[in-house]
């Protein structure tokens, strides 16, 4: 039997949490070996460095990828765990999905999950647990981002006419602003006057512009051919006039160097204003619902809307998107308010308990899957502490040795003022990476908790969460929710929910329990 092995380190970072690619090599042969897999270390394994794993878009796991559709030999796909392989829980679902129809086991060298309902429950559960914490990493980053907006600062890769600047403060602190490109400043200002004299559409503009040389990022477009929305983003960009627009937030006092004349961009605007033809996109409805919401009447699935009452108030509505030959036809099953919906599905989240033994194995499980990064953590903050400690004895000394010094040279003082600033940068760098490691600390024994509270008690797990993260959930919990009568008349449980659950659910009206219905 073949074994692929899977490498990923998002930064080069990931080796302070012993998770460089050499020791995830390590442990996936050793897995690989132990348990009867061929793997060829020239031919098998495939490494991202410095890939996200938020996406399936990279480029060796592609590459991995279409060596399981066409090599019949490989029977496996080995990585250190979870997060290593998948970030998103949906990713995950459905490349596991396409590799067990070509017969491919994915393997976790490090978490101990097997085909068993326990193992695959476990596996669910890390699968959540990654794409939570890569979602919480993520929300940390964006408020680091809306905080830079927010003194005046663009957060982002520099907007065409500027450039990005950065200054080294320390090992792990850095200055960032933005200053002016004039190589493309030029073409800026150039396409906001063409614009305000009224005789150019946005494509009669890109192509004059394109005749005239305007010079493209190589980054953005390879080819080097100029788009219309490429010149209508530079044309509505307010960061010309000093307004920094991040993440919903607006703040019209940017730092930033401005190259633009007020008057012309407003011009600009009114005009783009005018002759906008297009309606404006409708935002995206959310719905805890979304994805797993069927008709029970046609079998159809069903689709969210919105409708805006008299006195603005916004009554979201399920409705079924039957379709005969491509073409919407009328279902005889109504609207329905989709919060009815949601507050009865609560209820039914009520119901559904993991047997104790199993919620025992698990809470076991996910508790000694942390322990060891944890304790890489701790093993860390010592190591930090100690050295800290070691500045200040080291400072205390220099002082110790200047007062016993009876006659200083201008050199000698030079030199103790020298020593003293460095070890004062290396205690607040030590310092900074210290309040980093206990960061982690917190955030590992958080991580704990919330999957230990998921394996005890969905509901209050779900009631607690997020709204995103409610839907996440509904996912993991159900296949599919049939509505029928303006209420829910069906649900299908996700394996191996359905087998562990049947003992306590057999009896109730709305589960289905498909085949262990009966055991």
């Amino acid at each position: 039997m073949t074994a692929l092995i899977y490498l990923r380190v998002s930064t080069d970072r990931q080796a302070e949490k012993q998770l460089s690619i050499p020791t995830q090599r390590e442990e996936c042969f050793k897995f690989a070996y132990e348990n009867g897999y061929h793997v060829s270390p020239e031919k098998d394994v495939y490494a991202d460095e410095g890939e996200s794993a938020r996406t399936t878009k990279r480029p060796q796991f592609q590459m991995l990828l279409e060596r399981c559709r066409t090599d019949k030999n490989v029977k496996a796909v080995v990585c250190y765990d979870i997060s290593r392989f998948a970030r998103n829980r949906m990713d995950f679902a459905i490349t596991k999905m396409e590799l067990e129809q070509n017969d491919i086991k994915i393997c976790s060298a490090t978490e101990g999950i097997d085909d068993t309902p326990g193992g695959q429950m476990l596996e669910g559960v890390l699968s959540t647990v990654a794409e939570f914490f890569s979602r919480q990493s993520g929300s940390k980053v964006k408020a680091g981002l809306l905080q830079k907006a927010r003194g005046g600062q663009w957060p982002g890769q520099a907007p065409y006419g500027y450039k990005n600047v950065q200054e080294r403060l320390s090992v792990h602190k850095a200055r960032t602003w933005l200053e002016v490109n004039w190589e493309e400043a030029k073409w800026v200002i150039r396409a906001f006057e063409l614009y305000a004299s009224g005789s150019y559409s946005i494509k009669s503009l890109t192509a004059t512009l394109q005749e005239e040389g305007f010079k493209v990022r190589s980054n953005r477009n390879e080819k080097g051919k100029l788009h219309a929305s490429h010149v209508e983003k530079i044309l509505r960009n307010k960061l010309y006039v000093g307004i920094i627009e991040w993440s919903g937030f607006v703040n019209p006092e940017g730092t930033h160097e401005l190259f633009l004349n007020q008057h012309v961009f407003d011009k600009v605007q009114a005009l783009l204003d005018v002759r906008s033809s297009g309606g404006a996109r409708h935002r995206r409805l959310f719905s805890v619902l979304k994805g797993v919401s069927w008709c029970g009447v046609c079998g159809s699935r069903q689709t969210l809307e919105e409708h805006k009452t008299s006195s603005k108030r916004v009554i979201l509505y399920l409705r079924c998107m039957k379709a005969q030959k491509n073409e919407r036809v009328a279902c005889s099953q109504s609207f329905v308010h989709e919060s009815d919906i949601s507050t009865e599905l609560e209820g039914i989240i009520k119901k559904i308990h993991l047997p104790d033994e199993v919620t025992t194995k698990i809470k076991a499980r996910v508790r000694d899957l942390f322990a060891n990064e944890q304790a890489t953590y701790e093993n860390a903050r010592k190591d930090i502490t100690k050295k800290i400690d070691n500045i200040k004895l080291q400072k205390k000394n220099l002082v110790l040795q200047l007062i016993g010094q009876d006659h200083m040279l201008p050199s000698d003082i030079e030199l103790y003022d020298k020593i003293k600033v460095e070890l004062g940068l290396e205690e607040t760098r030590l310092l900074e990476e210290l309040g980093k490691v206990e960061n982690r600390i917190r955030t590992a024994i958080r991580t704990i908790e919330i999957a230990t509270s998921l394996a005890t008690d969905c509901h209050y797990t779900y009631k607690k969460a997020q709204p995103e993260l409610k839907n996440m959930l509904v996912q993991t919990f159900f296949k599919r929710i049939e509505i029928k009568d303006k209420k829910i008349a069906r649900v299908v449980l996700n394996e191996p929910l359905d087998y562990l659950c049947a003992p306590r659910l057999r009896k109730h009206p709305v589960f289905d329990l498909g085949a262990f219905n009966g055991r």
